[in-house]
């Protein structure tokens, strides 16, 4: 076995690539190429042992991050985060962070890091003087291959989603989060890293996108790209549940609303369906009750038994109802109940279906308030005592439309007329 004669200690938390990367320039090497080159020359290794065989595998515990674009310099991650999360082709840096202590951070790495936390300034990946993106194969871990120093440039500033995002990546990578970093709260606390990147893909995937499958982003490793889907899934998770509930509002706006519908999914799109199935564990309740809540609160459509996904008194006490129930208590036709909608007397939703059918669904609490009223409903008789007039005076108002009936022979088949209270008072005056 080949053991290199300098063996740096690898730092905690620092990125695997880039201390094999330090690793090489220690000893003299070109660039990673030629460790890549010598690991090919010993027995057959797969994956940490070919590494191992340089510094002695015992030396591997502190580095994370996924070795990838080599032939032979091959490893996992150490810590056993998935390797579609790690950003193998573009390395990414602060220049404040680098020049303070030259070595390459491993949350860098992540994909959907492209800010400091520290530094609140968007990471870099590329050089400076002569503007080529940055590779895993130059020569030196600070410098670009024409000789300018990675450390000294200017930045800019990050977003505030995208710091948001990288606070929390960066605090799972820290044993003790650095000075004037805030804590992360509840409930994004309780998720480990791997779950964490899982909602920050879904949210901010459907938040930047309007495809078919907005969480299959092409060129991620590209900062530019990411930066705005980092910044979609900080919002989203920002302040939460505020951000949460803004994106939802966003997937059913984008689509119009789909007001013909009376399906959650035809409303969300296959979000709704993910997150049921693909977030269904324990440890994503907290997506999954605020979803809840925004449909009791917002959803103008109607719950059924079917929509077991959420919990009974959801279902049952969901602010919107259908035109059939509506007209069930009230004792009326659903053409009644449209009737009133119309007239402002009810808060509700109507549409036109394919085929020509009217369907829609009535606020629970302008239906309770209409149910009192109902009560307080006057006879044809009590009306004319109320305006004073005749008979004949008041079936004149009639025809004319100027004393409108809720009910009654030519409205709902019933004998008697009845007018709203408020509306023939109005009438007096």
């Amino acid at each position: 076995m080949t053991t290199l004669l300098v063996r740096p200690a690898p730092i905690d938390s620092e990125s695997a690539t880039g201390y094999l990367l330090r690793l090489a320039e220690a000893n003299g090497y070109t660039s990673l190429l030629d460790l890549d080159l010598l690991v090919s020359n010993e027995p057959r290794l797969e994956d940490v042992a070919g590494i191992g065989a340089l510094v002695g595998t015992t030396r591997l515990g502190k580095l994370r991050g996924a070795v990838t674009g080599f032939r032979n310099l091959k490893m996992t991650d150490p810590g056993g985060l998935d390797q579609h999360y790690w950003n193998g082709r573009r390395p990414r840096y602060c220049p404040a962070c680098l020049a303070a202590n030259s070595y390459w951070r491993a949350q860098w790495d992540i994909t959907l890091v492209t800010a400091c936390p520290i530094h609140c300034v968007e990471l870099c990946d590329s050089c400076s003087k002569c503007n080529h993106p940055l590779s895993w194969k130059r020569a030196s871990l600070a410098a670009c291959d024409c000789g300018a120093s990675l450390g000294d440039r200017s930045v800019v500033q990050a977003q505030p989603g995208c710091v948001a995002i990288s606070r929390y990546i960066s605090s799972s990578f820290e044993t003790t989060p650095p000075d004037g970093i805030p804590a992360i709260q509840p409930p994004l606390n309780r998720l480990r890293l791997a779950d964490f990147l899982a909602v920050c893909v879904f949210l901010g995937g459907y938040a930047q996108n309007d495809v078919r499958k907005p969480t299959k982003i092409a060129d991620l490793h590209d900062v530019a790209i990411a930066i705005s889907f980092a910044q979609a899934a900080g919002n989203a998770l920002d302040a939460w549940p505020s951000g949460y509930r803004t994106l939802l509002r966003h997937l059913v706006s984008k689509d119009g609303g789909q007001a013909s519908s009376n399906r959650l999914a035809q409303w969300f799109g296959y979000f709704y369906t993910a997150l049921y199935k693909r977030f269904g564990d324990r440890q994503f309740n907290f997506l999954r009750d605020e979803f809840e809540s925004h449909i009791r609160d917002e959803w103008p459509g109607q719950l059924a038994e079917r929509n077991r996904r959420f919990s009974k008194s959801t279902r049952t006490e969901h602010k919107w109802i259908s035109l059939t129930t509506a007209g069930k208590t009230l004792g009326v036709k659903r053409s009644m109940v449209c009737s009133f909608i119309e007239r402002g007397m009810l808060c509700g939703q109507l549409h036109t279906t394919a085929t020509g059918r009217t369907s829609g669904t009535v606020r629970r609490d302008t239906l309770d308030e209409l149910c009192a009223e109902k009560a307080q409903w006057l006879t044809l008789t009590e009306a004319r005592e109320v305006l004073n007039i005749s008979r004949k005076g008041a079936y004149a108002l009639l025809n004319s439309g100027k004393l409108r009936p809720v009910s009654g022979p030519t409205i709902d088949g019933r004998s008697i007329w009845r007018f709203v209270a408020s509306e023939v008072i109005q009438l007096a005056s």
